[in-house]
């Protein structure tokens, strides 16, 4: 789970070039990737990766060209290398321009991107970090 607003992009970008951060998101899609793969391997069960994004307190206007730069052309480069690690995206707490922006687009997007993205607001608004909710599961944050 990426909890947005707590990055602090233009920071991180003044640290780093593009083509660095677009790296680096590639190689956190590939471990991941991985990490799955080897899950199934050993459970003889199919494990899927699914991103989780948390908007709750994101800025709506501002932050880094650069990251969002970078985020996008990441995500291009893994869809044409690796589109079979293409899995489904959960865009959580999204502020409610964005929502309301997010009904308003989303009918013109390709079936396929529509299919792997979802919106939801509910009850991971109050979620500081996973390991509350995976605590209670016995499962690992």
């Amino acid at each position: 789970c990426i909890r947005a607003a707590s990055i602090d992009d233009t920071a991180l970008m003044d640290a780093i070039g593009v083509e660095d951060m677009s790296k680096w998101f590639l190689w956190t899609k590939e471990v991941n990737a991985a990490v799955a793969n080897q899950r199934s391997i050993e459970s003889d069960r199919l494990v899927c990766v699914c991103t989780a994004n948390d908007l709750s307190g994101i800025k709506i206007v501002g932050g880094s060209a650069d990251f969002r730069k970078a985020l996008s052309a990441a995500s291009q480069k893994a869809n044409e290398l690796y589109p079979m690690l293409s899995g489904p995206s959960l865009l959580l707490n999204l502020p409610r321009l964005l929502g309301a922006l997010a009904k308003l687009f989303t009918p013109l997007f390709p079936e396929e991107v529509r299919k792997k993205i979802k919106f939801a607001r509910g009850p991971l608004s109050d979620v500081t970090a996973l390991s509350e909710i995976l605590a209670g599961d016995g499962g690992d944050a």
